[in-house]
């Protein structure tokens, strides 16, 4: 049934007690267990991973020269792999700083990345996020508004001290209600404490994927040697035969971590972004204006795919995968339009079609448009933001 035109109007004039409590049940129960077995999957994948190296450097590769040595020799060989160098006492205290050196420099990253200082501006967008965070029942964020083209829009920081950077080609480009809900979802990710969460799990895909890749130098080596890097050149000078024992003994072990990780990171993400979708349309109360802003911010900020691991979990951060912006302030904030007459559920509808034409397989339709490993896929969003306006409509027509 084709809802009608006062179907977000609807949803907008429900009580603020009743969005308060809708906006503190998200993530639903659904994602929090999902969410919390994607965390203890990341977690148990640190302590592998620490215990995979020691092993790899403490006893496999060890026992394997020890061992060619006395085969050689006398013809017969015997040691003991199902061993560790150290005690697992010494594994928990390096799991736990592992962890720790994680958490610290990954928000010592993003901020020194993005170098958000605190706006304390009276502007437009301020007073926005200003009065959103007052619904949402959490800590106001500074807001940094950056001058630049690009439309993009993103959450550093911390729950308590979180800062959301908006550039000037992202208000441009909205209507008023598209810009409040875009910040909506932003401050869902703060009530959520999302920045934290992606954060840490985005550093361990990068340290994994870096690791399997230092473990493969020597097949580097040979495949694409312009492309190895002076310190690679430097380890296969002097370190030949443990350059060449990792790449043989080491590299198949380390293969699943980023595997593994790349894979929780995804899940992790897309369930964060689901949420904040649900979030910001509660507490807005006008899901199809977030959907037709995702279909707008999806049709003019494609780019070409990032190749560098860190740029491309990094852009976990936005609304929509996008490049973080430099640190240009904006000397003038641009006024948001006012939202143009019409129904915005055919503007939906026309862009849906435009994006999944018939000729296209269905695993095709709903990864176009997107990064898998950061977000889902903008089609999907969009169709749970309108099963939440028809939602709403019934409801109000009970």
């Amino acid at each position: 049934m084709r809802a009608g035109p006062d179907v977000d109007q609807k949803f907008r004039h429900k009580s603020f007690c009743d969005r308060q409590s809708k906006t503190q049940t998200i993530p639903s129960m659904h994602n929090r267990v999902r969410i919390g077995a994607v965390l203890a999957v990341l977690v148990g994948m640190n302590v592998l991973f620490v215990v995979a190296i020691l092993w790899a450097y403490g006893v496999l590769l060890p026992g394997v020269v020890a061992g060619a040595v006395v085969y050689a020799r006398h013809g017969t060989v015997s040691f003991d792999l199902l061993q560790l160098p150290v005690s697992w006492s010494t594994v928990a205290v390096l799991v736990a700083g592992f962890l720790g050196a994680q958490l610290y420099y990954g928000y010592r990253r993003v901020l020194e990345q993005t170098r958000t200082g605190r706006d304390d501006g009276d502007h437009v967008v301020a007073r926005i996020v200003r009065r959103l965070a007052m619904t949402a029942d959490v800590p106001e964020p500074s807001v940094r508004v950056l001058d630049a083209e690009e439309p993009s829009c993103y959450t550093v920081g911390r729950f308590t001290d979180a800062t959301i950077v908006v550039s000037t080609g992202l208000i441009e480009q909205l209507d008023a209600d598209e810009l409040t809900a875009v910040l909506a979802h932003e401050v869902a990710h703060v009530a959520n404490r999302d920045v934290t969460l992606m954060t840490v799990t985005t550093l361990f895909l990068e340290i994994a994927d870096r690791a399997y890749r230092s473990a493969r130098l020597a097949r580097r080596a040979i495949q694409s040697p312009g492309d190895v890097s002076f310190r690679g050149k430097i380890a296969l000078y002097w370190f030949l035969p443990l350059v060449t024992l990792t790449y043989v003994f080491v590299a198949p072990l380390l293969w699943v971590f980023p595997t593994v990780a790349d894979w929780a990171t995804r899940t992790l993400s897309h369930a964060r972004e689901f949420a904040a979708d649900a979030a910001a349309a509660h507490i807005t109360g006008r899901p199809l204006a977030l959907a037709t802003a995702l279909s707008t911010l999806s049709a003019s900020g494609r780019t070409t795919p990032e190749t560098d691991l860190r740029t491309t979990t990094m852009q976990a951060l936005s609304v929509i995968p996008s490049p973080l912006i430099a640190d240009r302030v904006a000397r003038s904030i641009p006024t948001p339009d006012r939202p143009p007459a019409g129904d915005r559920r055919d503007r939906l509808r026309t862009w849906l079609e435009g994006e999944t034409p018939s000729g296209v397989p269905k695993g095709d339709q709903r990864s176009a448009g997107t990064d898998r490993r950061t977000h889902p896929p903008v089609a999907e969003r969009i169709r749970r933001l309108q099963e939440l306006a028809a939602d709403a409509e019934l409801e109000g027509g009970v």
